[in-house]
């Protein structure tokens, strides 16, 4: 049989090598990191974080991405939703003629023009468990580019589910990455996730824990942020952590202390110590590069500039 699932791709990284150099290399930064990662001229002092730019993760998604081009000269290819968001790679990949699939309104991509012969790049933040359902059912080519730290959230998200823990997750319910790994819990009858954006909505959630108040409050705050039939007044009583990879660190590990806070509360400690999980799931080079911008400022500076995608 002839494969249709890719994830390790495919030998052409010295093919793609010139044209990932040519789009994405800058001599201007290789000199500013080769000076101590600062620059001064006519009294204009750049400072460079000593952590940025691509990840591991992201510069696999984007090989890959160029590589199934390669790999698929003539044949139609398709992204399912940005590989990243970052403006300026997605124009790149468009230019090359890859193709931007959108959701529609109802949240869900439209794949109905794609067909078995046609080739879909899965992105980096990974898509959900119907998006993937839906196009292997089709019979296409799938070229997944899953960032491997996304990958192990999932799987923590899935052990909470198969376990019966509700997947509580710190990020953006409306984030590609959260809506694939809320997905996770799918794979399980009865599998519940809730998603806080931050520290507030955390504290909501243990207030009800605690206290039992306002579920149907809760319930119509949530509503977009929550599985469906989510029932605060059940699905509470077991949780598991866990969070969007590109969060900010400190902020997933103070919301996974306050949960487990509620919990001891509720339950007892005796009772939190079988009632709630946490793992670390904060992806390193996020974590590296959330360091080096706490350091950087630390350096007295004016004006502090982000290169990159608004919706990132």
């Amino acid at each position: 049989m002839e494969q249709t699932y890719f994830r390790k791709g495919f030998g052409l990284k010295d093919a793609i090598q010139g044209a990932l150099t040519e789009d994405y290399h800058s001599a201007l930064v290789d000199e500013v990191r080769a000076r101590g990662y600062a620059l001064t001229v006519e009294g204009l002092t750049v400072r460079l974080a000593q952590e940025f730019g691509f990840c591991y993760g992201v510069d696999r998604a984007v090989e890959y991405a160029y590589e199934a081009r390669k790999k698929f000269p003539r044949g139609r290819v398709f992204l399912a939703g940005e590989i990243i968001h970052n403006p300026h790679v997605n124009a790149k990949l468009s230019a090359m003629g890859i193709v931007l699939l959108e959701r529609i309104p109802d949240g869900a991509f439209d794949f109905a023009g794609i067909v078995e012969t046609d080739v879909v790049i899965l992105p980096a933040f990974g898509v959900t468990k119907d998006d993937f359902d839906r196009l292997r059912a089709i019979g296409c080519v799938l070229v997944d580019t899953t960032c491997g730290s996304v990958l192990n959230v999932w799987k923590r998200v899935e052990s909470y589910a198969r376990e019966g823990y509700t997947a509580v997750i710190h990020g953006k319910y409306v984030h590609e990455e959260t809506k694939a790994t809320a997905s996770q819990v799918t794979k399980y009858p009865g599998g519940k996730y809730l998603v806080v954006r931050d520290m507030a909505e955390a504290r909501a959630v243990c207030d009800f824990i605690e206290h039992g108040r306002n579920a149907a409050a809760l319930t119509e705050r949530f509503a977009r942020a929550t599985s469906p039939g989510f029932d605060f007044a059940k699905d509470l009583e077991r949780i598991g952590v866990a969070n969007q990879t590109t969060m900010l660190s400190s902020e997933s590990l103070a919301i996974a202390a306050e949960v487990r806070k509620a919990m001891a509360a509720r339950w007892g400690e005796l009772g939190a110590r079988e009632r709630f999980r946490s793992f670390d799931t904060i992806c390193s080079a996020t974590q590296d590069r959330q360091d080096a911008v706490k350091l950087l400022l630390e350096d007295s500076v004016d004006l502090a500039v982000v290169i990159g995608g608004y919706n990132s």
